[in-house]
């Protein structure tokens, strides 16, 4: 249960850091690539994870549902980069704008049949974004890369030793 709006910002943007790490490690020749036909680019990804975060935070702070796509005309990876954290930057923005009292409150879900609470809300945008992120780790094998340690280690990097 999230309680403080400022430490959820804190962690939420750990979140986005280990994400750009992955997005960092695009190949520039395979900004628009995508394993099939009718699944997103790696631009594509970029762009929803963005898109989510303004949707989920104008839920949690507006209780307005509002998704604008994951289209643009980003062509770069540094593009894709920029936006993410302009994006990033207004959310958690208007995110220190809601009183910690408000996490408790109820917002409709989309289906508008449902009341959930913000902090629930919040923790779905962070789930969105993890999984995303996991979308793009796979890309990332599938093109040959290795996708970045999330934590900077794999456990191949640490030493196990057994206690008798």
């Amino acid at each position: 249960m999230i309680r403080s709006v400022h430490n959820f910002i804190d962690y939420f943007s750990s979140v986005r850091k280990r994400t750009l790490r992955y997005a960092h490690a695009i190949p520039m020749d395979h900004i628009n690539w995508w394993p099939r036909k009718s699944e997103f680019t790696c631009a594509d990804i970029l762009r929803h994870i963005a898109s989510g975060e303004k949707m989920f935070v104008g839920v949690v702070t507006r209780g307005k549902w509002k998704y604008e796509g994951h289209g643009g005309d980003q062509r770069s990876l540094n593009e894709l980069v920029a936006l993410l954290d302009q994006v990033h930057r207004k959310a958690m923005n208007d995110l220190r704008t809601l009183p910690d009292s408000e996490l408790d409150e109820y917002r409709t879900a989309l289906e508008g049949n449902a009341q959930v609470k913000s902090w629930r809300w919040l923790m779905a945008m962070t789930e969105h974004e993890i999984h995303h992120r996991a979308q793009l780790a796979m890309y990332l094998m599938l093109l040959g890369v290795t996708p970045p340690h999330i934590y900077g280690l794999g456990v191949e990097d640490l030493i196990i030793k057994a206690t008798g």
